[in-house]
């Protein structure tokens, strides 16, 4: 069969089974809380599928592949272990963060501080950041389709932008069982591709010791020249120094500690128990997909020391499966990849509607709004969203590796302390977080646009002074209060 035809069966079949899927959420969903938490029911199965799916996005399946393909092991230390680090936060998190009745994290900051406004901070603050993260996910899917059909990015990214408006409507029902979907397309996608990989590389032993002679620029305009071993050095031999290397964990790490997607995932799990249970069950799974996706990224340059074709880390993975290892599979993989782009999208734009809607509109302007116009002012705020979303991503950033870093070192900036202090440190007060919150936010935008230096992630001073602010304003008032 031509590879066209095949592809654009495997898409349409994909499509018909995603909007099945989505389409269940709208008899479940009747209020806010089914709207945003699903009720706070969903079982282990569900659960661990939905965290593992919005976890793996395309800066997972895209950038991770496309960074191993070009700095070799060092992505593991970059990204990889700090996102697993941040993983056993959460775990601690779990518990705590579930004895407090909220539906969205900004909700906790109301609870615990009597803070209207530090909540509402923290709703606009989700409305951006994750508007400018959503662009990382249509990225993706634009690229990918763009190979799959071999259509233009910019009528590719408009795909992806109805599949994400319509799989969103239906609130978290509606995104939790298409993540299920996705998670297992996901998970066969990576099996497939590695398999395919190490069939061509003749093992993974032969694999390394191709891998340890490489000397050649990953693609022509890559700013380095891997040199011999680079690939299997922890630090891509002087490409990433310790300092850029571990200073990610500020970003990565921290950041998904204290990311509303995953405080959702949290909230939404049916029982303590079944939250942690969540956590540790998907970081399993996860584990399991990053070294398929290692295999990929190292066996694809082991294959293909330089591609020619492509422009951009986030090119390496479809670019491999279309054209260096192409089989009749090759279909099922391309459609795993967009898989992780929508699990993920949806997820966020649901999560930066609850920010505007509930933690903004409602909290500030209009507190007795109707339930139904309340369900209906979301998905109206999802569609705008959606099309800034698109809009942006038409000029997307070069890497979305390293640009999700940023975006997520905004949450250990300015969320993290306020969140985590405010749970385990008796002594922290409305005052101590609202500063926190404050100097964290304004530091890590100052490092970003000055960019004092780059080897340092810009949310590590940000964290720090978030954190002195949070211990000295805290103490402060606390010691007032109760002399």
């Amino acid at each position: 069969m031509n590879k066209n035809i095949l592809y654009l069966l495997y898409f349409t079949v994909y499509t018909i089974i995603l909007l099945f899927f989505g389409k269940g959420g709208f008899k479940k969903t009747n209020n806010t809380r089914d709207f945003f938490v699903a009720g706070n029911s969903l079982g282990l199965a569900i659960s661990v599928f939905t965290f593992s799916a919005t976890w793996f996005s395309a800066a997972s399946m895209q950038g991770v592949t496309g960074s191993v393909f070009s700095y070799g092991y060092n992505t593991v230390l970059y990204s990889i272990l700090p996102w697993f680090l941040g993983a056993i936060l959460l775990i601690i998190l779990a518990p705590k963060l579930r004895s407090y009745d909220i539906l969205t994290l900004p909700e906790f900051f109301y609870l615990k501080y009597k803070s209207k406004w530090l909540q509402a901070m923290g709703g606009i603050m989700i409305v951006i950041t994750f508007t400018l993260y959503i662009i990382i996910q249509v990225r993706g899917f634009g690229i990918v389709i763009s190979e799959l059909l071999n259509i233009n990015y910019m009528f590719a990214i408009i795909l992806v932008y109805i599949f994400v408006i319509y799989t969103t409507f239906g609130g978290l029902f509606s995104v939790a069982k298409t993540d299920g979907l996705n998670i297992i397309l996901i998970v066969i996608g990576i099996f497939l591709a590695a398999i395919l990989i190490l069939n061509e590389v003749n093992g993974i032993s032969i694999m390394h010791e191709r891998a340890a002679s490489i000397n050649t620029r990953p693609f022509p305009n890559f700013p380095h020249v891997t040199e011999k071993g680079g690939l299997l050095d922890p630090f891509a031999n002087g490409q990433m120094p310790p300092i850029v290397t571990f200073t990610s964990l500020f970003g990565w790490g921290l950041g998904l500690a204290s990311n509303p997607q995953y405080a959702t995932r949290i909230i939404s799990a049916k029982s303590n128990k079944v939250a942690i249970k969540m956590i540790c069950y998907s970081v399993v799974l996860l584990a399991f997909l990053y070294m398929g996706l290692i295999i990929i990224g190292i066996g694809g340059r082991v294959l293909e020391p330089t591609i020619e074709a492509i422009t951009t880390v986030d090119e390496v993975f479809p670019y491999l499966i279309n054209n260096v290892i192409y089989s009749p599979l090759s279909a099922l993989i391309l459609i795993s990849i967009t898989a992780a782009a929508i699990s993920t999208a949806n997820s966020q734009l649901l999560i930066a509607a609850s920010g505007f809607t509930y933690d903004f509109y409602k909290n500030i302007i209009n507190p007795s709004i109707k339930e139904e116009k309340f369900l209906n002012l979301n998905r109206v705020f999802i569609f705008l969203i959606g099309t800034v979303s698109l809009i942006m991503a038409i000029k997307p950033p070069e890497s979305l590796l390293v640009y999700g870093g940023y975006i997520w070192g905004f949450y250990s900036a300015s969320f993290l302390i306020p969140l985590y202090g405010g749970i385990f440190w008796k002594k922290s007060t409305k005052e101590g977080a609202i500063a926190a919150f404050s100097v964290g936010l304004i530091s890590i935008i100052i490092f970003i646009i000055k960019d004092f230096n780059t080897m340092i992630h810009p949310a590590m001073p940000s964290v720090f002074a978030s954190a002195l602010t949070f211990y000295i304003v805290s103490k402060y008032y606390y010691n007032k209060v109760n002399k």
